[in-house]
């Protein structure tokens, strides 16, 4: 049987969390069986396509990192929270998956989260040179909190994404403000209220 895999679905709903948690709108979530994934790219809102199993559609607040000056935050300082903002959204989705398989974030994030790492580090690259030390475990560490905190969502929103393959992002915040009984307003929520 060619089911969608629990593990990518407990991966995007991870990276869905994180945006829901800012309070950022989320467009649509996809996980791909494996017969979809070999078939070709998949084809996101804008027309781009993307060599992956799955796939969550929503707007970072740092749109182009890798475009952006190195250390730039240094001199924009309000640039920092968007910053750990997105690594949020960034590295929820290979920390949730390695909650699941009850494997080390770290190296769930090299595997298969090698594109989410790829962004995360674009964007660590923008921090003041103080902060770059620990940037990433820091995120991490983030991420793991809010993770646990609502893993019975993260939960949900996966089997929703293995039974339909393809969920419109307000079916999945509608879900998730009625699982938590929550609704995160815009950046309404602290990233330090994560740090443990």
């Amino acid at each position: 049987m060619n089911e969608r895999p629990r593990s990518t679905a407990i991966h995007e709903a991870g990276h869905a969390l994180a945006f829901w948690w800012n309070g950022l709108p989320i467009k649509r979530i996809t996980v791909r069986t494996r017969d979809e994934a070999c078939a070709g790219p998949m084809i996101d809102l804008l027309g781009n396509p993307h060599y992956a199993d799955g796939l969550v559609e929503a707007d970072y607040l740092v749109l182009r990192p890798a475009l952006a000056a190195r250390g730039i935050a240094e001199y924009l300082p309000s640039m920092v929270d968007s910053i750990e903002r997105d690594l949020l959204h960034c590295f929820a989705g290979p920390v949730a998956e390695a909650v699941y398989r009850h494997g080390r974030s770290d190296r769930m994030i090299s595997t298969s989260g090698r594109g989410d790492l790829d962004r995360g580090h674009e964007l660590i690259c923008l921090l003041p040179p103080r902060m770059l030390l620990d940037a990433e475990s820091r995120a991490i560490a983030r991420c793991s909190c809010l993770v646990h905190r609502y893993w019975f969502a993260v939960c949900a929103v996966a089997g929703l994404l293995q039974e339909q393959g393809v969920v419109e992002g307000k079916v999945v915040t509608a879900l998730l403000c009625e699982i938590t009984a929550e609704s995160p307003s815009l950046l309404g929520n602290g990233v330090r209220s994560l740090d443990s």
